[in-house]
This record gives C-alpha cells, structure tokens and sequence, in this order.
C-alpha cells in the first residue's frame, strides 16, 4: 500500500501511518459535523471540502474507508433559535440538515459512510456516560446533570498541550455550582425541552457537547481508528474532553491520529453576519461555480489558515477556466485517442508516459501530509507541458501521449473533486463569468475576431497585428487554428 505520513496534533509532527489492522487496508475516519442551527456558510465548506479529499486520496490508492461526519441536531444555539421561530428545535434541526445536504452535494462534497444525528443516539450516549459513572470517573449531581471528573484524567489536555492548573490560572467568573471541581464538564445537562429532551436515569436532560461525538464514534467506528479531525477550533475544549471521556468508557486509545484544519478569514476580518462578510455556501454558489471554491481552499495546505477576498475568487475562476480550455485542447488534439479513453485509463495505460509521471508526482504530494496545494502545483507543470504538446505538430504518438495526458489529469482533479462539469459547457459558462471583470463583451471579442480576419485577407497585416495586441492587452487571447480562430481568456499559471 501506498506510504503516507501524517502531521499529528497530538503529537505536533508528521508521522508515518500505521493502521490499527494493517492486514485489512481499512481506515477509519471521524471529522466532526455541523450543528444545525442555521445555513451552512463556507467556513463549513472548508473542513468538509478537505476531508472529503482526504477521503478519496485513500480509496484512490486503494484503501477501504469508513468515514463518518455527523450532525448536531441538539444544542443551545439550535433551542433557542427554534424558539425565535415558533417551531420545535428537532423541526428546525430537520431543515436544516436538509439544507446541508444539498450544499454539500452541490459542491461535490460525497455523503459519508455514516452521517449519524444526535437526536438519534440517545440511548448510545446514555450507556456511554453510564460506564463513565461506573469506571469513577464522572458523577451525577442532585440536580441531574452528570460531570466528567477531569482531575482524575491523569493526562488531561494532552492534545491541546494544556494542564488543568494552567487553564484555571488567570480564568475569572467560572461557575462551580454542583460540580466537584471548575473544569468538571457536562456530559448530560438536565433539561425539560419539549422536542429537545430525553428520559435518562439522571432525569429529564439532554447530552452535553462532547459526549455525543464520543458514543456516535464508538457506534460506527468502534472504540479505537485511525483518524479523527475537525476545524482547529475544535481542540480545545471539544475534542480535548472527547479523548478524555472515549478513554475513560473505553479503557483504550481513541484515535491514533489528529488532523485539523485552518481557520477562515474573509478580507483579513472574522466571518461575521454583524460584519457583513458571513457567506452562506448557497449565496456563494448564486455567483460562483462550485469549483472555484474547492480550488480556493485546496491551493493552500489544509493546516494553513486562509483569507478569501473577491481577488481570490477572480483568480480561481480564471484558474478553472484555463484547466478546462487545456483539457479541451488535448482532447481535441487527440482526436479519436481521446474518444477511446472517455471510460479512464487503464492499470496498463497509467503505467506508460506521460500518464504515469503526472498521477506519481499527484500521488507523491498528497501523500505527504495530504498536500492539496504541493499536488495542484504538480498538475499545474503537467497542465503547462500539455500547452507545449498541442502547439506542435501532429502525430499519432503525440495524439496518444495527449490522450493519456488528459485521461490522467481527469483522474486526479476527480480525486480533488475538480473537473466533475462537461468540459465545453463549463467553458462557456466560465469564459461569460469571467469577461464581465475584464469589461468585454462577447460580442467585441467576436467583432475584434472578424476585423483581424478581414485585414489578413487583404493582407493588412499591421492592422491584424493591432486588433490582435489590442485584444491582448484587454486580456484576451486570439489564436489562429485549422478550425479558424478562437478565443480565450489570458491566464498565468503563476497569477
């Protein structure tokens, strides 16, 4: 199997993976969900969009996985703002899953193995926090809440890095009430929530924050796997007190591997609706392509904190459109190599060049750390070398080398979730969203493109020449082809 290493929150280096069952070539992965209280926005997109990668880079190389991504269905945030709305929170919960969905099918985000909720593994998370009590570490208080008893974890804040003493230093208005000790945290909360409550044996409540993530875990995955992540955000406290309450039902390891992703700016400020710059993932798709936001966030490395702008946007979407005009012209070039390659490469094929030099060096980036940004930087110098291939000359080893070339960078932009439109209609559609921010229309280019072909018939080269460069300048590029002239949009790879 293929070798892959790993940057370890827990242990703040890249380590070498090491399945927990090694015979089975099965891995198991748990990135934390949203909590559905509202739309999703496209700081969820992030950590979604990347673990998603993660999860086709290890069944692209041939691993079996199991991933689960799960949904908050009972929280504070979701009581209180059903309550704004006159509907029970498990309704509001409802709608808002269902939203989730078809933002992420509509950004090529693939559904999990398993995408459990809250509200139905209730009785999982009641047993879970049972044999928490029984092992001694947690206790219900009179009033029915249950609290995990963190001075009794031994190696507590082990992933944050944080000892209890340290994170009590200098903290100010913390509330004791029943708990034996400040930093004790709530596994079950007392609560009398119509459509947001359950009959426990502690009484009328509902799960705190982390011990849901820990019983749905242990459902699907069982009580050790490999990797479990989320956004960095979610360190401390979240995933911190997962590990101490998994560890302290299970007796054993939880997750051998940590991965997070960055945090999102938008213009260098905190996405904030009080702001204005809080972007739903359906606002942005009523401009944008889906694409251009997976290519934003898979240009940096998943651990890199990001800042979006519109120049971020422009740039991608450029970006896109120049990936599909060279996919384009490979096919074209090709010809009827390409038509017998629609249905992918195959073993045999993806071991001859030029196929197997871009999926290796693909492979290669993304093994190291699942580097998006390191592989895209690859497929950009395959992109260029396509550029050189179809302005040569024609021959039936060059038609069979662009053939491979294109079915190869099809595969691993599959692997990114890119490349997934028919090529012609996303180019049209790119090129119209793109000539607005240039301030040309259609129409001009199409003007421009007559006029040239008009003095080049007359033999007035300087003026063909002019509209040629003038067109240029404005940032479009007019080519001559067999099939007459075209256009398309001027882009550097190195914009």
């Amino acid at each position: 199997m293929q070798k892959i290493s790993i940057t370890n929150t827990m242990t703040g280096k890249k380590e070498p993976l090491v399945l927990n069952d090694p015979s089975s070539n099965h891995i198991g992965i748990y990135a934390c969900g949203v909590t559905v209280y509202d739309d999703c926005h496209i700081g969820h997109a992030m950590q979604a969009i990347y673990f998603d990668v993660i999860r086709n880079f290890f069944e692209y190389v041939g691993y079996k996985v199991t991933y689960v991504r799960n949904y908050t269905d009972v929280d504070d945030k979701i009581i209180a703002r059903a309550k704004e709305r006159g509907i029970s929170p498990l309704q509001l919960s409802a709608s808002v899953i269902e939203s989730s969905i078809r933002d992420m099918k509509a950004i090529g985000v693939r559904p999990a193995t398993f995408e459990p909720k809250v509200s139905e593994s209730i009785s999982d998370i009641i047993s879970m926090t049972q044999k928490i009590i029984e092992n001694g570490m947690a206790y219900a208080t009179a009033s029915g809440d249950v609290y995990f008893r963190v001075r009794k974890k031994q190696d507590y804040g082990k992933l944050s890095n944080r000892k209890p003493d340290d994170m009590r230093s200098g903290t100010r208005d913390i509330v004791v009430g029943e708990k034996e000790y400040e930093l004790d945290f709530a596994l079950w909360k007392a609560d009398s929530t119509a459509d947001g409550s359950w009959p426990s044996p502690w009484g009328q409540g509902r799960p705190g924050w982390h011990i849901e993530c820990s019983a749905m875990a242990l459902k699907t995955l069982g009580a050790s796997f490999e990797i479990h992540g989320g956004g960095r955000d979610l360190v401390f406290p979240h995933h911190e007190n997962e590990i101490a309450q998994s560890e302290a039902a299970n007796c054993c390891g939880y997750a051998k591997y940590w991965i997070h992703s960055g945090l999102l700016t938008i213009d260098h400020q905190k996405m904030s609706k009080s702001l204005g710059n809080h972007i739903t993932i359906q606002k942005f798709l009523e401009k944008w392509p889906p694409e251009v936001l997976r290519l934003g966030f898979l240009t940096n490395h998943y651990q890199s904190n990001i800042d979006f702008s519109l120049q971020v946007f422009q740039t991608c979407l450029k970006r896109l459109l120049y990936y599909y005009e060279t996919l384009n012209s490979l096919d074209q070039f090709a010809e009827q190599f390409a038509h017998d390659l629609k249905g992918g490469l195959t073993k045999e094929q993806k071991s001859k060049e030029p196929a197997k030099s871009v999926i290796d060096a693909f492979v290669s980036a993304m093994s190291d750390d699942f580097n998006s940004a390191k592989a895209l930087g690859e497929m950009n110098k395959s992109f260029k070398t396509a550029k050189d291939l179809v302005a040569g000359k024609k021959s039936s080893q060059k038609q069979q080398d662009a053939a491979y070339l294109s079915a190869a960078l099809k595969e691993i932009g599959s692997v990114l979730g890119l490349f997934r439109g028919d090529v012609q209609q996303e180019i049209l559609r790119l090129k119209r969203q793109v000539l607005p921010d240039l301030g040309v229309t259609e129409n001009e280019i199409e003007q421009a493109i007559a006029k040239r072909l008009a003095a080049r018939a007359s033999k007035d080269f300087a003026t063909s020449d002019a509209v040629r460069d003038d067109m240029a300048k404005r940032g479009i590029e007019i080519r001559d082809t067999p099939q007459g002239s075209v256009w398309s949009i001027k882009f550097n790879l190195e914009e």
